[in-house]
């Protein structure tokens, strides 16, 4: 898919749904990471309220016509990505389960994996 035709809008009843292509999460991932370095944003370990406008306008900059808003958005993408990072973190929290930086996966024994699941 070109990049510059953004994600796909799957429209309907129960179908208004937004599929995120690989470089808009890229930058959304860099505008995270921007919006955390700034002070400005940063409050007692959390982000200041208002910090998704923040990361819709470096969005717009970066992509745009990629027609990225606030809500829903950015906002359901950070509840997606927060889903899978806890259950990525409950599973590094268990006995047998490691973190291999070069191959940035979780490793264990098959039959621990297996209990897991």
């Amino acid at each position: 898919m070109d990049t510059s035709e953004g994600s796909i809008a799957i429209r309907g009843r129960g179908k208004n749904k937004r599929k995120w292509i690989p470089i808009e999460d890229d930058e959304l991932i860099k505008a995270l990471v921007d919006v955390s370095l700034d002070p400005r944003w940063r409050i007692d370990g959390s982000f200041k309220n208002g910090y998704t406008s923040v990361i819709e306008a470096h969005l717009a900059e970066k992509l745009p016509d990629s027609r990225i808003s606030t809500t829903p958005h950015i906002d359901s993408r950070l509840r997606y990505f927060k889903t899978k990072y806890s259950a990525l973190e409950q599973m590094l929290n268990k006995s047998g389960f490691t973190w291999d930086p070069t191959k940035k996966m979780i490793q264990c024994e098959k039959q621990q994996y297996e209990t897991h699941c």
